[in-house]
């Protein structure tokens, strides 16, 4: 009985012994040990598999897989000039009914001269602001137009003058009816006070005309008061060689001078302004003005008058012809008629086969695009494996060289 329990004991002994034998074995097995080549091979894996989603997040859209470097970029504010403003289509619908397109032609902006005024909607006080129409400049590259802001706490009005560059790839008409404010100059040109303390005032800037070659820009400028009328009009110009703007006074101080000698007539005791009317035909840089007397039920003609775009050099022209000469050089779109329902199916037709070409053309080149960076994909993957397989290579020859015995 002995000898069998020592037996057992014995045998339990040597099963233990084999066992921690063989679990040694297999931990020792599992433990792997990490060389310079099983790192090289795990970085070309981890390289290999970058690759490969790559490839996968450009087959998505921009907004799938996408890392914050590349949000940034995109995020990037993109400057006026360079935004592409999409042409405005209207709607298909079977059920909506012809409505007539008008067709718009080129007209002088400034005629008859001096009557340019500015016209305000109805939903001026609600919106409070109002983008008044401009005028085109002689050779068509840009547009100079007002907008006026409504100041409802005190009922003031002011305004600001701005630019617009046009796009000269597109035909006359095409390009001052796509203007776009995205591509106005972010600093205005001419601005009036903007004094909203003092109730019930209003300032404005009303376009007049630019000279011959398009270089001066000249502007009236009405202040008043909603229940007054206007107080006053001033002359102002603006140069865009030297991008400067000035008033012009003196054309005001010249008309009182000459009515205070002739006729001993204090204008200012008295109600008068000034109408701009434009450039002078006969000489490009002198701007004529008309001036007006209000003394009674008719308003007295106080001249014609004219002054260089310096402010210099005021003359008078007419105390009895309120019609001189004026040169007209900017120009405004003015409707000349509607397009007939025949020749707008006929362009529905034939952009929706412009349309449809397009369209296949796009999917043929996502297709291609698509093959393309496949290609390339396994192209770059046979490349970095074929390095891997050139570098492991070198590693063989390094541990064969290494383990030959020394003599």
């Amino acid at each position: 009985m002995r000898i069998k329990i020592l037996l057992i004991t014995l045998l339990i002994g040597l099963c233990q012994i084999f066992g921690n034998l063989c679990s040694n074995q297999v931990f020792a097995k599992k433990a792997k040990i990490y060389t310079p080549e099983s790192n090289y091979k795990y970085h070309q894996k981890i390289l290999r598999q970058e690759e490969i989603e790559k490839y996968k997040r450009s087959l998505l859209p921009e907004s799938g897989l996408m890392t914050r470097e590349e949000y940034e970029e995109k995020s990037k504010e993109i400057s006026s000039s360079q935004r592409a403003v999409p042409e405005y289509k209207l709607p298909k619908d079977i059920k909506m009914k012809y409505v007539p397109q008008p067709i718009y032609k080129l007209a002088r902006y400034n005629n008859p001269p001096g009557t340019p005024e500015l016209k305000i909607d109805k939903s001026f006080k609600f919106d409070r602001h109002f983008i008044c129409p401009g005028v085109t400049s002689p050779n068509k590259n840009i547009v100079v137009y007002p907008i006026v802001y409504y100041y409802a706490a005190n009922q003031c009005t002011a305004c600001d003058l701005f630019v617009i560059l046009l796009d000269m790839s597109l035909p006359e008409v095409s390009r001052i009816q796509r203007a776009n404010i995205i591509k106005q100059f972010p600093d205005p040109i001419l601005s009036t006070q903007k004094d909203i303390k003092e109730k019930f005032t209003f300032r404005t800037i009303t376009p007049i005309d630019f000279s011959t070659d398009g270089t001066k820009f000249i502007a009236k400028e009405k202040i008043g008061n909603i229940n007054d009328g206007i107080w006053q009009t001033n002359l102002w110009v603006y140069d865009f060689t030297k991008r400067t703007s000035r008033q012009i006074p003196e054309i005001r101080d010249a008309i009182r001078f000459y009515w205070k000698n002739q006729e001993n007539l204090v204008l200012d005791e008295k109600r008068w302004d000034i109408y701009p009317l434009g450039f002078d035909a006969n000489n490009p840089d002198r701007i004529v003005v008309s001036a007006y007397g209000y003394t009674g039920k008719i308003p007295k003609f106080l001249g014609v008058w004219s002054i260089d775009y310096n402010g210099e050099r005021t003359q008078l022209i007419s105390l009895f012809d309120a019609n001189p000469q004026i040169s007209l050089n900017g120009y405004k779109l003015i409707k000349e008629g509607v397009v007939e329902p025949v020749v707008i199916k006929k362009e529905e037709k034939r952009l929706d086969k412009i349309a449809k070409h397009k369209r296949k053309a796009e999917k043929k080149a996502v297709k291609k695009e698509k093959k393309q960076k496949k290609h390339a994909l396994k192209k770059k993957l046979k490349e970095m494996k074929k390095e891997e397989k050139k570098v492991l290579k070198e590693f063989h020859k390094e541990q064969h060289f290494y383990s030959k015995p020394q003599n």
